[in-house]
């Protein structure tokens, strides 16, 4: 759930909260419904309502970040998960200096980085005579 999306939910909560809050003003017999007591009452809802949004979105993206990852790690080879796991590690690294920390041959690293790529996992950059690797925003 996005900013955005979490925002226009506490909105439409408010706008129903305030319906609500009129009609009980209109339909109540005694007229002792205040309104200051009513747009308090609506302010508390909206409020709980808002950090209820707020903690289900930020637990849910939490766990879908790791679900992703443990997922997406059980596809790979040993080989892809320690190149990919280095990637991790240092979030941006040239494939020249890769290589020498993994002690890889040059064909073998390429071919790693490149099923990475087609499988969404690395941004691979042109760098000079190298490759600039970068984990993709899902896994970093």
């Amino acid at each position: 759930m996005t900013l955005r999306e979490m925002l226009g939910l506490i909105l439409l909560t408010l706008l129903l909260q305030l319906t609500l809050a009129t009609v009980l003003i209109l339909l109540s017999p005694t007229g002792h419904l205040e309104l200051s007591s009513l747009l308090l009452a609506v302010g508390i809802m909206v409020a709980v309502a808002g950090s209820v949004a707020a903690v289900l979105a930020f637990l849910f993206r939490k766990y879908a970040r790791e679900r992703t990852m443990k997922v997406a790690l059980m596809g790979l080879s040993e080989d892809e998960r320690r190149v990919f796991e280095e990637i991790l590690r240092c979030k941006e690294i040239r494939q020249d200096d890769l290589r020498r920390r993994m002690d890889l041959s040059k064909a073998k690293l390429s071919a790693l980085v490149n099923n990475l790529e087609k499988k969404g996992m690395v941004l691979k950059l042109r760098h000079h005579r190298t490759n600039l690797l970068r984990p993709t925003k899902e896994f970093s």
